[in-house]
């Protein structure tokens, strides 16, 4: 089994914390520790070194060598950085995977997670392989839907798979619905999981529904495959990537399911996508209704997030409820929980301003 660890995303949904030369999962977003160097020292628990591949953009490396130095160089999967979503990226992957151990499958963890308790989690992995080499299946993750959640896709379940703990076959992907109504009828009326993006599978197989369902990325992966290796490779590899449609790996996977050739596994471990700065509440909240990190005084606050990385500076919040107030050297974001979608709308005017030492 070989760990693909992904960390190349931009993470503007976390700003100000999150920057483009900075992104979330390099940012101690949770206590003293990133994300991604706490995934690094999790999976070195049961993983040596080789095992672990890291699939970043060229920009990140000098963050990748930082936080995590046990990496071998010749693990790291260098895309371009140019803005491609997953698809493209993940399919990079992919292919060195494909070629460099064509015969083992890959788990592939995302950087910007988190994961409660640690061993739940390298638990599902050794799972993941037993039931992959076992079915030669695709296989992702799930959590039992017993709520509306609107910013989730679902995953409709078909059997369970015997000998397994919580696996399941999938029977079709579900894109999250459009309104509270149809959510909750979906998850009342019908046996759903929400999908949780844990793929394991081997890399020849992603390659084959690569040529299937994204026949366009295929092709020119397959010309990237021709200069791996030869003189010139990073701007042949650039030159071949600029031409690759942006999109999500979705765009093959959910093919996948719902032609019967993926199953679920339920997590044995609470698992946060930290997306938003609402996720990070979510996840952490001190017990109060609120989520306090740094030096901080809140005085009748409730539902809300209060975060600062200077350790002199006091941040005092009195009077409010479901807010988000995060601090840092060169700017404070205060906004409601239920409006965390305005940030996008901060980072469009601030280019639009040209002030990008804000980005």
């Amino acid at each position: 089994m070989k760990l693909l660890v992904t960390a190349g995303g931009q993470g503007t949904k976390m700003w100000p914390y999150s920057r483009q030369g900075k992104p979330k999962q390099f940012q101690p977003i949770i206590g003293n520790v990133s994300s991604y160097e706490q995934t690094i020292k999790t999976l070195l628990k049961e993983f040596t070194p080789e095992d672990i591949y890291i699939s970043t953009k060229r920009k990140f490396i000098k963050y990748v060598s930082e936080q995590s130095p046990q990496i071998p160089l010749k693990n790291y999967i260098v895309e371009p950085d140019i803005a491609k979503d997953r698809g493209p990226g993940e399919g990079l992957a992919f292919l060195r995977l494909s070629m460099n151990h064509p015969d083992e499958p890959f788990f592939l963890v995302q950087a910007d997670c988190l994961r409660d308790p640690e061993e739940g989690f390298l638990q599902m992995i050794h799972e993941a392989e037993e039931i992959v080499k076992k079915h030669r299946k695709l296989i992702t993750g799930g959590i039992k839907a017993t709520d509306v959640n609107m910013g989730a896709d679902f995953l409709k379940l078909d059997g369970e798979i015997k000998n397994s703990r919580e696996a399941y076959n999938i029977q079709e992907f579900l894109f999250r619905r459009k309104s509270i109504k149809e959510t909750r009828e979906l998850v009342r009326n019908f046996h759903v999981v929400l999908h949780c993006n844990h793929t394991c599978w081997y890399p020849d197989l992603m390659l084959e529904a690569y040529k299937q369902y994204r026949p366009d990325w295929y092709d020119a992966l397959m010309k990237i495959k021709d200069v791996i290796d030869k003189p010139g490779e990073n701007e042949a590899i650039e030159a071949i990537y600029t031409t690759m449609e942006k999109g999500p790996t979705e765009d093959v996977t959910t093919h996948v399911m719902n032609n019967g050739e993926a199953m679920v596994i339920l997590l044995p471990y609470k698992w946060t996508d930290v997306g938003t700065w609402n996720s990070v509440y979510e996840f952490s909240e001190n017990g109060d209704g609120n989520y306090k990190d740094g030096n901080v005084i809140a005085m009748d606050v409730s539902g809300s997030l209060i975060k600062t990385d200077s350790k002199e500076k006091l941040i005092a919040v009195a009077g409010v409820q479901d807010m988000i107030v995060v601090d840092t050297a060169d700017a404070l974001l205060v906004v409601p929980k239920e409006q965390i979608d305005k940030i996008k709308d901060i980072l469009k005017t601030l280019e639009e301003r040209g002030t990008t030492q804000y980005l």
